[in-house]
């Protein structure tokens, strides 16, 4: 005789998860209740590329060519033989006479302030050549100028003015420190360091002969704060203050202004962030980052704002290059790691953001402290350059290969809490598929327990038995390798009913 089992069982229903949108972005404005399963709350040191998690940004030595004739015979300098300490990076160019053609040389600042140089095309073997003597401390402001038909390079001190050129090293000390300087037209616009929130502006361009006293001067006192950098674009002048921009329009007569308020900002605006790119101009403050056309003030990228929100980035640095908009900065991931420079505790900047000027998509290079970064574009070399503050004696160039010179980055990608579309039901997850080309690491938390699970790199799919139970579940791949490639990640799990 044969009795009915009454005993009940738990159902189970078998659902994939599929990882499918690794090139979606971050989205870390999001909540963890509102979030999807497979999307991005943090990033970095990887790269979204066809679907797949692929070896990010890093930092090489920097690289020219030896000749015009041999742009892909790349030289390295060795800086280390002359210089103990790589302040500031500039970039130089001048006009041969001989060769009816341009000469652009890179400028380095050492510790003791002094000024070096290097040609971008090292048809001279490796040569270094110191400069200048003559500047005490870094400068308040460089630009390049055209002085008498020439091309030079200003530095701006409180010991005067230092010019440097070809055959051109002077010191002009009756000219004033300056924070920031523009041409527009036939006038020279300009800001003192000790007179921040006062216009001067003269329509004699010998920047030689500027003088305070011999300069016409507008003061403003408003709560816009005083001004932190000038910018010739679209035909006008604006300047950008602590707490906002103005526009200046200049009429028939060369001193014939008026002054448009177009801007004010709730948070301090960081001068370094401020960089011109194609038809935007693009700054951060405490609160993020923004896009100026011209006209208006667009917030963009609100869902990093996390990454910065309310941190002082005053040592920021930024550049533009081929739609490109880079900034060097100071990020607080709230992930407890530390990445890079982050073990040093004393580090001014930590991470390398690059966003398309258009479509606002990022990439992020973490743990590198970053002094400046200097766009370098030429006719036959087109480069983001850096020096650092935790590689002194080097210059680098950006790449896509993964480290910084010799030390690989840790690389990670990790989503939201998620409860896989089944709220309060537990799941377990059963397996995990994917391909990945170099070893990486999987780490799955849930609110019962952890479990990381490795993978040997291979160009075949993989299958790793899991077992782990819960109602929710974070998801992270992470990689100690210097290249990456994950792809076609799968989560496989049952719904427990």
């Amino acid at each position: 005789m044969f009795y009915k089992n009454l005993k009940k069982h738990k159902k189970t229903t078998e659902k994939n998860l599929t990882f499918s949108i690794f090139e979606d972005g971050i989205k870390s404005k999001s909540d963890d209740s509102v979030s999807k399963p497979n999307e991005c709350k943090l990033f970095y040191n990887i790269s979204y590329n066809d679907g797949a998690l692929k070896t990010g940004l890093g930092f090489q030595d920097l690289k020219v060519p030896a000749s015009l004739d041999a742009l892909d015979d790349l030289h390295t300098y060795d800086f280390s033989m002359l210089i103990d300490d790589i302040k500031s990076i500039y970039t130089e160019r001048w006009y041969n006479t001989t060769y009816k053609t341009y000469i652009y040389q890179l400028l380095l600042l050492d510790g003791s302030y002094n000024l070096w140089s290097c040609s971008l095309i090292d048809q001279y073997d490796g040569a270094i050549l110191q400069r200048t003597t003559r500047l005490n401390d870094l400068p308040t402001y460089q630009c390049v100028y055209r002085l008498d038909q020439t091309d030079v390079n200003l530095f701006f001190s409180n010991e005067g003015l230092i010019i440097i050129g070809q055959y051109y090293d002077a010191i002009f000390e009756e000219v004033p420190a300056l924070i920031s300087c523009v041409v527009h037209y036939d006038n020279l616009f300009g800001v003192t360091n000790d007179l921040q929130s006062t216009l001067i502006y003269t329509d004699n361009l010998d920047v030689t002969t500027l003088r305070k006293e011999d300069s016409s001067t507008i003061e403003f006192l408003d709560n816009r704060g005083s001004f932190k950098r000038l910018v010739s674009f679209n035909d006008y002048v604006y300047l950008f203050r602590e707490y906002g921009i103005t526009k200046l329009s200049i009429y028939s007569s060369k001193s014939n202004f008026s002054f448009t308020h177009l801007y004010t900002s709730s948070s301090k605006i960081f001068e370094n962030s401020i960089s011109v790119c194609g038809d935007k101009i693009f700054f951060m403050t405490r609160e993020g980052l923004y896009s100026f056309n011209g006209n208006s003030v667009q917030r963009i990228c609100e869902q990093y704002d996390s990454f910065w929100k309310n941190l002082d980035n005053s040592n920021c640095s930024s550049a533009c290059l081929n739609g490109k908009y880079y900034l060097a900065t100071r990020c607080d991931f709230e992930d407890l790691e530390e990445v890079g420079c982050e073990v040093n505790e004393t580090y001014s900047n930590n991470v390398l953001f690059e966003i398309d000027v258009e479509t606002f998509e990022l990439n992020v290079l973490r743990g590198v402290d970053i002094r400046k970064i200097l766009a370098v574009d030429t006719p036959f070399l087109s480069k983001l350059c850096a020096c650092f503050n935790d590689y002194t004696q080097r210059v680098g160039e950006l790449t896509f290969n993964g480290k910084i010179f010799e030390a690989s980055l840790n690389k990670k990608w990790s989503s939201f809490s998620t409860d896989l579309g089944y709220q309060s039901k537990k799941k377990k997850i059963k397996e995990i598929v994917l391909t990945s080309l170099y070893d990486c690491v999987v780490t799955i938390e849930s609110d019962e327990e952890t479990k990381s699970f490795s993978f040997v790199g291979r160009d075949k799919e993989q299958r790793l038995s899991v077992c782990l139970y819960g109602k929710r579940f974070k998801f992270s791949f992470s990689s100690d390798c210097e290249n990456c490639e994950i792809c076609k990640p799968l989560v496989v799990f049952d719904v427990v009913s």
